[in-house]
Formats: C-alpha cells, sequence, structure tokens
C-alpha cells in the first residue's frame, strides 16, 4: 500500500507552531515579487532538501511590514498559502492581497519565511524515514511512502492515523493522508481527507467513477480542454475513451494507466538533480539594458548553486514572461568548462535572441542542465582559467554571501 501524505497550508501552520494566536483565524502568507534579489539584500543559500523546492536562495522579512506590498499607493502581493479559515471566507492561493482585503479586511497577514519552511520539511522528511521503509519527497510539503511488506493491508488505517498523530505531537503540523495500492490514486484520495483527515481507497473504480477529470494529479489546464471538447467529463469517461487517450502515444498511456490505478509506478527517493534554475518575477520593466542587468544578476546567483553541485552543465535554457502573458524562450548547447563569465555571455545571447522588444517584461527564468565532464576542446585551457578563477570568488561568496563580490556588468 502507497501512502500519499500532504501537510495541510504548510507554511501558515508552519508560523502557528509558535505563534498560537494565529490558530482558528483567517491568515494567509503572501509574497510580493522577488524584485529584492536586483536591489543587492542580503539573501541566504539553503543547503537542506535536494529538491529545494522553494529555491535554494531566499529572502526573509520578519513581521508584517505593510509598505513592503505598497508601490504607488497601490496594495501588491499575491497569497501563496492561506489558512483553512480564510479559504471558507473565498481567500485562496492566488488571490492577490488587494482582493484578500476587500474580502476581509481583519485577515492576518504573513510575510513568507522560507527558512523555517525547509527546515520542518527537512526534519519532517529525516522522520518518515525512520517509520516508512521507502520515503519520496514530492514538493516541500508532500510525501510518498510505501509500506508494502511492511504493514499489512488491514493493519494499514490503524498505522495512518497513528503517523498522523506522532507528527501532530512532534512538530504540531496537520497532515492528510491518503491510502491506495496505487501511488496517483493515493495522491488523489488525499484531496478526500483533507483537511487533517485520513482516506483509504479500496476500490478504485468506485472512487474515481464521479470525480471531475480537472481534479486527477496531472491533468492541467490543457488536457482538460482537450478532454472536454471530446466530451470526457469524469474519470468515468476517461476509462470508457481508452483508445482516444492511447491515440495521444506515451503521455496518454501513462495518464490513462495512473487513472485506472495501474501505473505500477514506485515510490522511490529522486538522489540525482538532473537541472539547476533560477526565475523571478518583478513589476513590469521596458528597459532592455535593464532586463540585461537582471539577467546578469540571475546568472551570478545560478553560478553560485552551479559550484555547489559542483557539476558542469552543457545545456542552457532561458525563459521570459510578458505582461501581456505572452511567453517566450531559447537554448543554447554548448560543451565546454563552465565558469560565471561563460554563462552570462550564453543568457546575454540567447535573452536577445528570444526577447519581443515591444513589450514589458515580468519574469526571467534560467536553467542550465545535461551535466558532463569537458576535456579536449579548443576553448579548455581558458575556461580552466577562469573555472578556478570562479572557485576562488566563490570561496569568497560562502563565506561573506553571495553579493559579496559581484560584476561590474551588474551595477
Amino acid at each position: 500500500m502507497i501512502l500519499h501524505m500532504d501537510l495541510d497550508s504548510f507554511f501558515v501552520s508552519a508560523h502557528r507552531i509558535n505563534d498560537k494566536s494565529l490558530l482558528n483565524r483567517p491568515v494567509v502568507v503572501v509574497k510580493r515579487n522577488d524584485k529584492e534579489i536586483f536591489q543587492n539584500q542580503k539573501h541566504e543559500v539553503l543547503n537542506l532538501n535536494e529538491g529545494a523546492f522553494t529555491g535554494d536562495i531566499i529572502i526573509n522579512k520578519n513581521g508584517y511590514d505593510k509598505s513592503y506590498f505598497l508601490e504607488n499607493g497601490k496594495i501588491r502581493g499575491i497569497v501563496v498559502t492561506a489558512s483553512y479559515e480564510a479559504r471558507a471566507l473565498g481567500i485562496k492561493t492566488g488571490t492577490t492581497l488587494k482582493e484578500a482585503l476587500e474580502i476581509y479586511p481583519d485577515l492576518i497577514v504573513l510575510l513568507p519565511d522560507y527558512r523555517l519552511y525547509h527546515t520542518l520539511s527537512y526534519r519532517l522528511k529525516l522522520f518518515l524515514k525512520k517509520h516508512i521503509p521507502q520515503i519520496e519527497q514530492y514538493s516541500i510539503d508532500e510525501f510518498f511512502g510505501d509500506v508494502s511488506g511492511w504493514v499489512e493491508e488491514e493493519d494499514v488505517l490503524d498505522f495512518a492515523y497513528q503517523l498522523k498523530k506522532s507528527i501532530k505531537d512532534k512538530f504540531s503540523l496537520p497532515i492528510s493522508i491518503g491510502i491506495s495500492k496505487a501511488k496517483w490514486i493515493a495522491k488523489l484520495a488525499t484531496s478526500f481527507a483533507k483537511p487533517n483527515g485520513v482516506y483509504k481507497v479500496d476500490n478504485i473504480y468506485e472512487f474515481i467513477k464521479d470525480i471531475p477529470i480537472e481534479k486527477f494529479p496531472g491533468i492541467g489546464k490543457r488536457i482538460e480542454k482537450r478532454l472536454k471538447q471530446r466530451g470526457i467529463l469524469t474519470l468515468k469517461d476517461v476509462i470508457e475513451n481508452r483508445d482516444y487517450l492511447y491515440s495521444w502515444g506515451k503521455l496518454g498511456i501513462v495518464l490513462y494507466k495512473r487513472i485506472i490505478g495501474e501505473d505500477n509506478e514506485e515510490v522511490k527517493e529522486k538522489e540525482v538533480r538532473k537541472s539547476i534554475g533560477i526565475s523571478r518575477r518583478f513589476d513590469a520593466v521596458y528597459n532592455r539594458e535593464e532586463l540585461i542587468r537582471r539577467v546578469y544578476i540571475l546568472c551570478r546567483y545560478l553560478s553560485f548553486l552551479v559550484a555547489k553541485k559542483k557539476v558542469n552543465p552543457t545545456f542552457y535554457y532561458l525563459k521570459i514572461r510578458y505582461k501581456s502573458g505572452k511567453k517566450s524562450k531559447a537554448h543554447k548547447s554548448v560543451y565546454r568548462i563552465f565558469n560565471e563569465l561563460l554563462l552570462k555571455e550564453i543568457m546575454r545571447e540567447l535573452f536577445i535572441k528570444a526577447d519581443s522588444e515591444e513589450e514589458a517584461v515580468i519574469s526571467i527564468g534560467l536553467s542550465v542542465s545535461k551535466f558532463k565532464e569537458i576535456t579536449n576542446l579548443f576553448d579548455y585551457e581558458k575556461d580552466f582559467k577562469l573555472k578556478n578563477l570562479n572557485k576562488a570568488i566563490n570561496k569568497i561568496r560562502f563565506k561573506y554571501g553571495v553579493g559579496s563580490i559581484i560584476g561590474a556588468d551588474e551595477i
């Protein structure tokens, strides 16, 4: 049997551990944007979970500083987590702070504390590993656990309730648990366990038949639209349209098997990180020189993360999001020894290639992947020297912070 464990309104619950006055009240954690990274403010680099589910580079602010959410007299900010009391009022993830305060003016607003979230998630992962043979961390607040051969099926409900109680006693965190023989059905079951409950699926067909397709994990807006155009509205409809999904190829076959609980996907820890990335969202910027400066700043942080992992990427990727909603991207394979100057050169080239100059930009994302050792290439000697320079620079950054040494092109 497989357990899917999901912490309830995790960010809010984390704050409630040390502040009991937040219990049973409408509370939201709100983030404005990621502009601090472009203002030479102090950032912390975490090295806990390999998944780095909220990003390796964070900035913490303490308390609720109303001015942080104000710009030109306008309230800015997005709800990233809402307590169940806030959700009952119609406030949910993605609601703007302005809308949330219009719904409930006495709403308690908290700023994110990513160090707290990362630390709790990491400690919980270690705790689960002691109680379940096989654990997979799916996100910062979600875990799969396989108890097959460890707990008898007739005892799995009692095991889940006891595990839930132990987590509450040790961490003061409420958690919901879904149980099934199939991995993705267990995840779906958790939505029926929430909040703070346990739900076990015995008969998969009876469980899923009346569930709308959009409720199934992995069915996003694009797939939902495609299925509904075909008249497929429930998971029962999916089952009855096997041939149609199989006509999609691998994507449709995998999705169909997950829905009927025959995916046979294992719970396994993800040990190898296949890519490293960083992205930041900000208020609309039209000035291209300023945008390239921001690309360079993101490169500095990305270079630092690559140095932490001690890898040599050969694939470079850049993504731009515009105020209009349009997206653009560019990528390039480069078989050279990685260094910060090379990264800046490539990402500048990709930005210029991907950019549509008429529009304002609100987000830039960079990532690198396909890690390989590089030898015997034309630029080897030059790149090797730059790599050693990078080592010296990052040694200082590890000690004094990523902003202790910056390039002239970032000013």
